[in-house]
């Protein structure tokens, strides 16, 4: 089953004998058939589409996300061939008012902490060979984050009224060190002056923000398939419009599938002065090899994409009641 994704101004995507077509100034360019296609993805302004593939995607169950990684906008258009019965999101609802609220947030940052310094330890064994001192730079760091990781497991998080600010006051911390680090180690360019979100203009912010919303349709797809209401989140609060759950999950995978690769990027992005279409389409190729990829989970070779789905369907139990979530940490 495939994830397409579709990043040219102009584009049109429609059906023909059960086939999605994309097509660019009236020229075929590429075809799939809908039986093989799991989500459908409209990552930039100016695509068009008839309203027969919207039909066909409620009809087969088939997500189509259409997103705006500038703005971090993003709408979802699915069928009615969902998994969601009303227990799911009631006990979702339910858990999200009980003590063990603050214990699960914690369980998203501690998770995203360990696979960033994961990151760094990867890193860490490419700048070996090459120079010690960066090396050493960035195994220091590792270390850094594994101590923050060990204060945050260790407070009785519950026990505080701004639990919220707690654990994002670690999470800011080791975010910033971070990426502070990569930076001082070369491995992101001159450009880049730190994280900016919204509206970031440099090449490295423009690709992580866009490498964020491919992740975040992963995500969402998954949470979907579980039942659970994506704007209830456990950490990032309710705003209208903001799938808060969505925001959740994400935090612990973001440094594998998107920040690794665009590390791997970063020289061409530097040296480009901004993300081209070229670069954005490595890019999105790269984060939908990543989770097509196996890694290690329970005993078995996985793909990521498989695992993802179990781990959402585990927190799905955290919120009945039924089973632990922990995050996963992937290996390096």
């Amino acid at each position: 089953m495939k994830h397409i994704t579709i990043n040219e101004y102009g584009q049109f995507i429609g059906i023909t004998s059960e086939r999605l077509t994309i097509k660019e100034d009236g020229k075929l360019i590429a075809e799939y058939p809908l039986n093989r296609i799991k989500t459908i993805t409209i990552a930039r302004k100016g695509v068009s589409l008839s309203s027969n593939i919207i039909l066909q995607c409620a009809m087969r169950g088939i997500k189509l996300f259409v997103l705006d990684p500038i703005t971090h906008t993003m709408a979802c258009i699915s069928g009615g061939q969902l998994h969601a019965v009303s227990k799911v999101r009631q006990r979702q609802f339910e858990f999200l008012q009980s003590q063990q609220t603050p214990l699960l947030a914690r369980q998203f940052i501690v998770g995203k902490l360990k696979n960033q310094r994961v990151i760094l330890n990867y890193f860490t064994k490419y700048l070996r060979k090459k120079n010690n001192y960066k090396a050493d730079i960035c195994k220091l760091a590792a270390e850094q984050i594994k101590d923050s990781v060990y204060k945050l497991e260790r407070l009785n998080i519950a026990n505080y009224s701004d639990w919220r600010q707690v654990i994002l006051g670690y999470e800011g911390s080791s975010a910033a060190r971070y990426w502070r680090t990569l930076y001082e180690v070369n491995l992101l360019p001159e450009c880049f002056q730190g994280r900016v979100g919204r509206g970031a203009r440099d090449p490295i912010n423009a690709a992580l923000n866009y490498g964020y919303s491919i992740l975040s349709s992963y995500i969402w797809h998954c949470l979907i398939n579980s039942g659970l209401e994506i704007y209830q989140g456990v950490l990032h609060t309710q705003r209208s419009g903001k799938p808060s759950l969505v925001l959740d999950v994400m935090e612990v995978y973001r440094a594998w599938v998107v920040d690794r690769d665009v590390i791997k990027l970063a020289n061409r992005l530097g040296k480009a002065g901004e993300l081209t279409p070229k670069l954005k389409k490595e890019l999105v190729v790269s984060i939908h090899k990543t989770f097509a990829s196996h890694y290690q989970y329970k005993g078995k070779k996985v793909k990521l994409e498989v695992i993802l789905q179990r781990q959402i369907y585990r927190l799905s139990g955290c919120f009945s009641g039924a089973k632990n979530y922990k995050p996963y940490i992937f290996k390096w």
